[in-house]
Formats: C-alpha cells, structure tokens, sequence
C-alpha cells in the first residue's frame, strides 16, 4: 500500500474511533442516568423519551456496523443526535421544566453538528429558502462563499443571498443571531481514543477474535497509562499483558469493555498485549501520565480510570451503582501501588480522605461517579 493509501487508512480509522467514542460516551450517559423506569415510569411522557433514548443508542449501534468513514456514518450521526434530545428531554421532565426545543442538524452535512443559525439559501436552479445550519456555513455563506465540503463550480455554485451591507455602526449580525465563533473540535472523553499526535509505536488495533500485539514505550523510566477499548459490550472480552511466559489478567468481562492499567517505569522496552474478543474491533494505546483527567469537582465512568489530584486534602464522596467490587488506591511518583483510601461492592456510597496531590487508580466492576464534598 502506497503513503497515500496509508494515510487515508489512518484518516479513516481515526474518524471511526471517534464516531465509536461519541456512541460509548453516550452509552454511559444512559448507563449513569438518575432514571429509575420503577420509580418514574407512571409519567407517559417521561417514559416515552427515555425509550426513545434508548431505542436511538441500539439504533447507533447497529448502524455504526460496516461503516467504512464518517461520511457512511451519518445514520449514526443522527441517531445520537435523536437519543441526545432525547435525553435532554427526559433531564427536563425531571426537573419540572420543559423538554427543550429540538435543534435540527446542519442542513448542508448532518457531520457538521447541530445547527445553529437559520439563514435563507438559493440553491442551483431552485427557490429561495430558509435553511438550518451550523455556525461555520452560516457565516461562510454569509460570505458569499459555498458550504463547508461543496466545491464550487460555474454551473453549480450555490448562490447565497447576501445580507445588507452594515452601516458604520450597525453590527454584520444582529446580536440575537450572531453565530457562535468557529473553534477546534471539543477533545474526546477520557480514554475513549488515544491523543492526538500519539505515535504509530504506541498503539496498535484491530478487529475481534485472538490478536497480539506490541507497545514500544518511549523512554525506559518513564511511568505510562496503558488503555485498551473493545467496541462492543454483552460479549466475552479478555485481555492479557506479558510476554507469552508471564502473562497476567487485566480484563476478563461479558459486560466492560475498558480497562486504564498505571505502568511503574521499566527496563522492558516494549508492553505485549493479547486479546480475545468475540465481536467488534479494539484499540489498546500507551499515554503520558499527564494526559490523565484531573478531579476538579466531579469524575464519572464505568470500569478502570485513574485521574489527578493537585489540591490539598479533601473529603471526597464515591458512588458505585452497579454490582461488583471497587477501590480507589493512590499511586506513588513512581506510580506503583499506595494507600488503598476506600473498597466496597454493589449500589452503595463511601467516603475517603485525599491528603494532597496524587495519582489515583479506581479498579470497578460497574457505573461510578467520584466527587469532592
């Protein structure tokens, strides 16, 4: 395969982790959820939406099965986009309030996000229209330029109706349509892809069944964070890390389908993975230990993490709404193993004591959610 070949390859798969990250993440907002079908299931409405939450994660899921790039995944695109009103209705409800109002996605390429701005657009050949779309086309046709990823030509250009010309003292966009700046991309959760720029060495994928495979660590004395992801849970996942003569556990589920593992500083230059799963693809990435989440206020997810802490000491509060085991262990500078601060099994609370800056692992089983009291 030619570098050309190579790079698109990369682009693709890049651009199918993130897609795969977005349904995960929210995956584990309906997971975390305060919805309790017993307890709220006598509101109709209520009820209804969170369904449709639901019915629009599964719907995700399937669609993402064969997509190729992002573009064949806009079915999926859409699908999180109904199950996120969805949930933002049912947040609504809860509270008393109104469900919010439905945001349509970006008229021109559902890839571009939610839409933003509504603006009158003249395609080739037709009417004059309103259209929604997101704040980067808004303001490119506004420009008079064509829509994000649509070559102009001469006989198909669209033809945008350009607003008045400002006076010296009148604003190019009223302030109740003002669109909103065009930024970088929001970084993904925490551990659902490798960071950006991380190197062809430090991680490796691939799709289900037996692989093995092999990390090269950038510096011998330098601690890392292991992440390995699996696509798909309900399905028999097992990962082990070693060489083939001493190999250990790290993951052995039906249900989770990550695991975040401190590595202490070694003389091995390399970290050797073997994996089983029975449907779906994997990643499995090295890290710098400060790309690690800092606990500020509040921290959630299901399964292995570990996360900063630079205050000083501090009540802290752990949730674990599942069944199974947990623990929180402090990690030492050279990240070994510390002071275990609290374990526990199933739906139950526990509080622990932070002295000061640290590294924490959190070794779960389910759902958990850590916040400072």
């Amino acid at each position: 395969m030619g570098f050309m070949g190579r790079l698109f390859r990369r682009r693709r798969d890049d651009e199918l982790a993130e897609i795969d990250a977005e349904i995960t993440a929210f995956g584990e907002a309906l997971t975390r959820h305060s919805f309790v079908p017993s307890v709220h299931g006598g509101d109709p409405d209520l009820l209804a939406d969170y369904e449709r939450a639901l019915n629009a994660y599964e719907e995700a899921k399937r669609a993402f099965v064969g997509d190729r790039d992002r573009r064949d995944a806009v079915d999926v695109l859409r699908a999180l986009d109904e199950g996120g009103h969805a949930l933002a209705c049912v947040d609504a409800r809860l509270a008393g309030e109104a469900p919010p109002q439905r945001r349509p996605l970006c008229f021109f390429d559902p890839r571009h996000g939610v839409s933003t701005d509504q603006v009158r657009w003249t395609p080739p050949g037709g009417a004059a229209r309103q259209i929604d779309v997101c704040a980067a086309d808004a303001i490119r046709l506004a420009e008079g330029q064509p829509p994000i990823a649509t070559a102009p030509t001469p006989q198909s250009a669209a033809r945008p109706v350009r607003p008045p010309k400002p006076t010296r003292n009148q604003p190019r966009h009223p302030p109740t349509q003002s669109p909103k700046p065009v930024g970088q991309p929001k970084p993904p959760p925490p551990f659902k892809m490798w960071p950006q720029g991380t190197d062809k060495r430090q991680r490796a994928q691939g799709e289900f069944g037996n692989a093995e495979t092999t990390l090269q660590r950038p510096s011998p004395d330098q601690p890392l964070l292991l992440v390995v992801r699996i696509r798909y849970e309900d399905r028999y996942n097992h990962v082990e890390i070693g060489p083939p003569d001493r190999r250990r556990t790290l993951l052995r589920s039906k249900r989770l389908r990550r695991v975040v593992v401190p590595l202490p500083a070694s003389e091995e230059p390399e970290v050797h993975l073997a994996l089983k799963t029975a449907s779906g693809g994997w990643w499995a990435w090295l890290q710098p230990v400060d790309t690690a989440p800092v606990l500020l206020d509040r921290l959630g997810a299901e399964g292995g993490f570990v996360f900063r802490y630079d205050g000083g000491p501090a009540q802290i509060r752990m949730r674990h709404t599942t069944p199974g085991a947990f623990s929180l262990t402090t990690l030492t500078p050279a990240f070994e193993q510390g002071e275990q601060l609290l374990s526990g099994r199933g739906d139950t609370a526990i509080e622990a004591e932070l002295k000061g800056p640290t590294y924490v692992q959190v070794r779960a089983e389910g759902v958990w959610s850590i916040r400072l009291l």
